[in-house]
């Protein structure tokens, strides 16, 4: 499963799921790197520590994917520097503990907008560019929270990572004819900051029990099925949603 010559986006690169895949990337043969993330200074961090291994062009941008001015002006750059996006990693997210007396109308839509409109614009600008050169792959981070809703996180959490599902498929028929394979993965428990910042160990525990592995899930394994749907090794699938939990939730 090589990536020889093609270039790569990843959104929610400075840690976690999206850090383990710019890591996976790059080890596999990927050109170049564009690495998405608020935090720059934690993405700054990961490319360092890429280069340092991988001879592979890396460019961090500061981009907020909510946001289409700054998704256009972080697909132009990558353009301009790297002369094309093969592969669009959809990771960004956010996950955090806000359970239902809670709910406002102001922290549902951060969620949604950073979960799902933003994976939403970054595929809306990136697929033109893979249309013109008749091949490209898009790989959508769902969550087992699609099909179970939210557990502990906030119900929007749930709800965007259903709405990933449909916005993969819809994409999909749209794109297949332009060799462009757009793909879904649906995590369970996955060991991540992320994971560690929202929610206690308690939580944590049970998700771990709840799988029939007995543990969580790394980033690397999960980097690992994103690598596969990214490579050569995965041409006859698309639109599909490919389940890495553990055992978690069978389907």
């Amino acid at each position: 499963m090589q990536l020889d010559g093609k270039t790569a986006m990843v959104t929610g690169a400075a840690s976690g799921i999206g850090a383990a895949v710019v890591r996976t990337f790059a080890r596999a043969g990927a050109r170049a790197i564009t690495l998405v993330d608020v935090n720059e200074q934690q993405a700054e961090l990961v490319a360092e520590e890429v280069s340092s291994e991988c001879d592979c062009q890396l460019f961090v941008s500061t981009t907020d994917v909510s946001q289409g001015d700054q998704v256009q002006q972080m697909v132009d750059e990558t353009i301009r520097q790297f002369g094309e996006i093969s592969i669009l990693v959809n990771s960004a997210g956010i996950a955090p503990a806000v359970h239902w007396p809670d709910v406002t109308e102001e922290n549902w839509r951060q969620v949604m907008e950073t979960n799902l409109h933003g994976a939403f614009l970054c595929l809306l600008t990136v697929a033109p560019h893979m249309r013109q050169k008749q091949w490209g792959r898009i790989i959508n981070i769902s969550s087992v929270g699609a099909f179970q809703g939210s557990m502990t996180a906030h119900p929007a959490y749930g709800v965007s990572k259903a709405g990933i599902l449909a916005l993969t498929k819809s994409a999909a028929k749209e794109f297949a004819a332009d060799g462009i394979l757009v793909n879904a993965i649906s995590p369970g428990s996955i060991e991540t900051p992320l994971a560690r910042q929202n929610f206690t160990e308690q939580e944590r525990q049970a998700y771990a029990e709840a799988a029939l592995l007995k543990r969580h899930g790394t980033a690397d394994e999960l980097a690992d099925s994103v690598l596969f749907l990214a490579s050569d090794r995965s041409t006859y699938i698309t639109g599909a949603t490919l389940h890495v939990n553990g055992g978690s939730l069978l389907v």
